[in-house]
């Protein structure tokens, strides 16, 4: 991983040409309703991806596949609005406490969030480990809400941050109750990277992982996304059976085996996901 950034470091890129204007968005030219000039603010934004503590603007237009030009207009817009400061010295970049409220309007517009909640909380409280929900978004699963253990805090792991769902409890829960042509879709589209040795990459192992959650009813993973980490996941399903989003609970190997997590955590977390689910019956994003 690369290492985060000084503000005051020199720019990395200083050598290196920045694409053309519209490198990012050429294959979408054609379509009328394309709006291309907020499609690069949009990908200015997430240059800021987390590995860095400020981008200058050659970085910016390196890293987001636009023009100097276009990235020197984007980033003084962006600027005026509130959602990136910039260090008048340095000439480098950062992301403001105003890109929040995007995550804040998604959470509080969702009948998820609000209900799912107490479960959350009641089943962190019951097992001591963290608890969390998580959505499927194409090949990846985004977390929406973390209520972490009191004994065992991963500061790595935060709301937002997206994760392959083939290696994951709660990717696993959420695509073992979808259509065999949504699950194919979406390993289609999917890289099979190992995250750690014992992370399983074969399509049809991963497949066969998905039989054994739709039978079981909850998803389990043990060190496949963290060296050390065991997860378990049962999905959140609307009124047709179809999952909204997953209950999941991740705890460490030194407190627990997997034999002990299958006959004590499975259980809890499939109690919450029943119980959110339930809540929601009659409710569907769209």
């Amino acid at each position: 991983m690369t290492s985060r950034r000084r503000a005051g470091a020199p720019d990395p890129d200083e050598k290196i040409v920045a694409p053309s204007e519209d490198s990012q968005v050429s294959p979408l030219r054609e379509d009328p309703q394309f709006i291309a000039s907020l499609a690069k603010g949009l990908s200015v934004l997430k240059a800021f991806d987390g590995e860095w503590d400020a981008l200058g603007l050659r970085e910016i237009a390196v890293r987001s596949g636009i023009s100097m030009g276009a990235a020197q207009r984007i980033t003084h817009t962006l600027v005026h609005l509130g959602y990136l400061r910039k260090d008048e010295k340095t000439r480098r970049y950062r992301l403001r406490a105003r890109m929040l409220d995007f995550a804040y309007h998604y959470l509080h517009a969702s009948p998820l969030y609000e209900v799912a909640i107490p479960f959350v909380a009641s089943a962190r409280d019951e097992c001591r480990e963290t608890v969390n929900v998580a959505e499927l978004d194409g090949p990846e699963v985004v977390a929406v809400i973390r209520m972490p253990s009191q004994r065992y805090m991963n500061p790595t792991s935060t709301i937002g941050r997206r994760l392959p769902a083939f290696c994951t409890a709660g990717g696993r829960a959420q695509l073992a109750w979808l259509s065999p042509k949504e699950v194919a879709d979406i390993l289609d589209c999917t890289e099979f990277q190992a995250r750690t040795p014992h992370t399983i990459i074969g399509r049809g192992e991963v497949e066969q992982c998905l039989t054994a959650a739709r039978r079981d009813g909850f998803a389990l993973v043990c060190e496949e996304v963290n060296l050390g980490e065991i997860a378990l996941a049962a999905p959140i399903l609307d009124g047709s059976g179809r999952p909204l989003a997953a209950v999941g609970i991740s705890t460490s190997t030194a407190d627990w085996t997997v034999e002990g997590a299958r006959e004590r955590l499975a259980p809890v977390v499939m109690q919450a996901a029943r119980l959110i689910s339930r809540s929601l019956r009659g409710w569907k994003p769209f």
